[in-house]
């Protein structure tokens, strides 16, 4: 059996959080063949529920039911919380309402919220009906709020002041009130509970016991609407440092905080998402169970490539009288458009990461940016067309041809970033997500424009420097 170490809380090295959750995927594996459910039992149950989720996941579907079983309830819930949407389907064909209810009653309210919106309308009202009166009101407050908005992330577990308490009042409302969870801010709201302020608690603990709330109260805090979307939120946090966001209705009425774990995990998903569909690849498909449910969602784009690649054959064959002539330039023709190609990626990928973390899109940040892109590529252009033009000399024979190769080496990794640059400013305009600009749709568009500049660069070189030529 490999030798992992029970308890999670010891300090990590470098490489340790890899090989721990290695050697618990190897230790688990043993004592499931084993059957030794006691020891597994212990060994699980003294883990994060990070690791376990983790570790659920690399488990068939048969067996994720048995692992899960042995954790604690409290454990058990905390774990689902983490899972992704695939591993928490399959565990919910193995577990009842009455059992999924247990778990619900010991989340935090926004992942409660979130588990229950994973399930059918059917089996949401079967678990419902099982849930404390209490846990039903807060519960059904957050589900009506969109998975991806700022309501959707929020949790309604705070602590909020009345402004006419004192300090002493505040202290025994929090010792009440405080369910054990950390506290980061303290909020401080008027009688019908309006968003008034926040208390810093340098000021909260200083403060003698008899000061009113209302004098330490730092007021006109940061706050957000339920419906604003989480990625804005997640800049929000970015931007001012935040540990959580209070949320408030159209009335200024304080529903919830938001909290920086949440956002962490916001970022991640979006992240991925932006990933996913950089590749073309849709982010719902990680959800999808069916082979053939996946080969729809990919298909589409396939289309689009395959139909890119029949656009460039057609540019090929409308040259090909010229081509017949000039054999010496096919040599060139895989990595004029490789470059081409390239460029244009790597110039979308940065217009799409300023987008992401929120930069302007104003028409005058728009040109600048453009500009500060076709620079960058302008001058790349010049020494890999110069670099290539020599290495065509040399390999040729013919100066004439190595020109035209290396010019249109130049034109097509300019004109490349300049569609990097434009097209993921037309999808956001156009409120299309600019991520997936930089899949199939820039790459087939480059290597079809590449073909053309370079047909086009050597034929008026060649007519311009030999006559009759063609």
């Amino acid at each position: 059996m490999s030798d992992i170490p029970i308890s999670p809380d010891d300090v990590l090295e470098e490489g340790d959080f890899q090989r721990r959750r290695s050697d618990l995927l190897d230790t688990t594996r043993e004592l499931l063949a084993e059957n030794d459910l006691p020891a597994l039992r212990l060994i699980l149950n003294n883990q994060h529920p990070s690791d376990l989720a983790d570790l659920l996941g690399q488990f068939s579907e048969e067996d994720q039911p048995r692992l899960f079983e042995l954790l604690a309830t409290t454990l058990g819930a905390s774990t689902l919380s983490e899972l992704d949407a695939p591993a928490l389907h399959s565990l919910f064909e193995h577990l009842d309402d009455r059992t999924i209810s247990r778990y619900v009653e010991r989340m935090e309210p926004d992942d409660a919220a979130d588990l229950l919106g994973e399930l059918s309308e059917e089996r949401r009202t079967g678990v419902i009906a099982f849930l404390a009166e209490q846990t039903t009101e807060t519960v059904e407050e957050l589900l009506p709020h969109a998975e991806d908005t700022g309501g959707g992330i929020m949790t309604s577990r705070l602590v909020a002041l009345r402004e006419d308490m004192t300090v002493e009042d505040a202290v025994n409302h929090i010792r009440e009130w405080g369910h054990g969870d950390e506290v980061f801010y303290l909020y401080v709201v008027s009688e019908n509970h309006r968003l008034v302020g926040t208390v810093p608690l340098k000021r909260f603990v200083v403060a003698s016991p008899g000061t009113k709330i209302r004098q330490i109260t730092k007021p006109d805090p940061l706050s957000v609407r339920p419906d604003m979307d989480q990625e804005e939120v997640a800049h929000i946090f970015a931007d001012y440092n935040l540990l959580a966001l209070p949320v408030v209705d159209d009335q200024g009425v304080l529903i919830g905080q938001i909290t920086v774990d949440d956002i962490v995990d916001v970022i991640k998903e979006e992240a991925t998402e932006d990933f996913y569909e950089m590749a073309a690849i849709s982010s719902e498909e990680m959800e999808e169970r069916s082979a053939f449910g996946v080969v729809k969602r990919r298909l589409p784009w396939l289309l689009v490539c395959l139909g890119g690649t029949f656009l460039s054959g057609a540019v090929i064959d409308l040259f090909s009288d010229s081509l017949s002539k000039l054999q010496g330039m096919v040599l060139f023709l895989p990595g004029i458009m490789a470059m081409g190609g390239n460029s244009g990626v790597q110039t979308s990928t940065v217009t799409i990461r300023n987008i992401t973390l929120g930069s302007s899109v104003a028409f005058g940040n728009i040109l600048r940016g453009i500009l500060r892109e076709l620079r960058i590529a302008s001058t790349m252009g010049i020494l890999l067309g110069l670099l290539v033009a020599g290495v065509a000399r040399l390999w040729t024979g013919d100066t004439v041809i190595g020109g035209c190769v290396g010019l249109a080496m130049c034109s097509a990794i300019v004109v490349a970033a300049a569609l990097g640059a434009l097209i993921p400013v037309v999808f956001y305009r156009f409120d299309i997500d600019p991520a997936v600009a930089s899949g199939p749709l820039i790459t087939t568009m480059n290597d079809a424009l590449s073909l053309i500049i370079y047909f086009g660069v050597s034929i008026v070189l060649l007519h311009f420097f030999r006559p009759g030529f063609l």
